[in-house]
């Protein structure tokens, strides 16, 4: 009896490998839903709906942006950690998802290296450094107005524990100055403010800022990656204005649920590789100030995450936070 079932599950197993195989290989068999953890319009929400107009053509089926906001992007992480691991859900992930949320709570819904499974890096965007057009005129007479304050300067953020509010915490001790956090609801009145002198800087993407500088409302004083951006020429990265120590920005990535097939992740990975590559993802790219971070591997977008992790993670629980 016991060969014979051994035997009935053998033949089933072998029957078995071949649909699989042959599921894997059809995908995408119908069309795949692509999660934003935050809101419609956000820069993240633009860039996600630019790249998945791009991954139709490359997978065949359509790709269908999905915003699943609120806790800060917990829940749409944890709506994409808790799907069917079957390459039909994905999300759009961002440092604030991926790596400030495990700083900042003292505990979520899933663990984003046991419950998620990246699938490829996508875009870096750094966040810059901006002042009132009545502010200093460069980051060296910021700091230096800072230190000869008797009572700490302001910066704005859109949320207790949002990118704004740790880049801003970050930057103070880079520079070696007492800062005071003023938290708003929202990068919009945050910026308005901003604007209107009420605090005195802010470390934000520039995209959300674009119409304040060209209004000349506010003025940038360095941006946050190692070169400057194509975008941005005129503007000088931290390093350039005498604070080499400090880098500031956000980025993104596709990641899908854990245990989702190799050969599905392999597929989609070589889909965004080839998304990225296109020309109108590039120049949309470069119009949000954003870099592209392709080619990448799995492998290499998972010791990306790791490092950034481990370099954000401990600074956050320093800082004693409660979102």
């Amino acid at each position: 009896m016991r060969k014979i079932l051994s035997a009935v599950i053998g033949t089933a197993m072998v029957a078995a490998s071949p649909a699989l195989l042959a599921q894997e290989t059809a995908y995408p068999a119908r069309p795949i839903k692509l999660v934003v953890a935050f809101g419609p319009g956000s820069v993240n929400d633009a860039m996600a709906r630019e790249l998945a107009k791009t991954l139709y053509n490359e997978l065949g089926q359509p790709v269908i942006v999905e915003n699943k906001p609120g806790a800060g992007g917990v829940v749409g992480t944890d709506y994409v950690a808790k799907s069917a691991p079957d390459g039909y859900t994905l999300g759009f992930g961002t440092s604030s998802q991926l790596v400030m949320n495990v700083g900042l709570q003292k505990s979520l819904p899933f663990d984003v290296e046991r419950d998620l499974t990246p699938i490829g890096l996508v875009s870096r965007t750094p966040l810059a450094l901006a002042v009132p057009a009545s502010g200093a005129n460069s980051l060296a007479e910021l700091v230096k107005q800072a230190k000869s304050k008797s009572q700490p300067m302001t910066y704005s953020s859109s949320g207790v524990g949002s990118i704004n509010h740790i880049a801003g915490a970050a930057f103070a001790r880079a520079a070696g100055v007492e800062l005071m956090h003023v938290p708003y609801k929202g990068a919009a009145t945050a910026a308005a403010d901003l604007a209107a002198g009420r605090v005195d800087m802010m470390l934000v993407t520039l995209p959300s800022m674009a119409g304040l500088v060209d209004q000349g409302k506010i003025k940038v004083l360095a941006n946050g990656i190692k070169q400057r951006g194509a975008s941005t020429p005129n503007v000088p990265t931290f390093a350039e204005a005498g604070l080499p120590s400090f880098e500031g920005y956000t980025w993104n990535n596709l990641f899908a649920p854990a245990g989702t097939p190799a050969a599905v992740i392999a597929k989609l990975n070589a889909a965004l590789n080839k998304a990225l590559r296109d020309p109108q993802v590039v120049q949309f790219a470069q119009r949000q100030t954003a870099e592209i971070l392709a080619p990448s591997t799995p492998a290499e977008a998972l010791a990306f995450e790791k490092k950034e992790r481990a370099t954000w993670v401990p600074f956050i629980r320093s800082l004693g936070i409660e979102p």
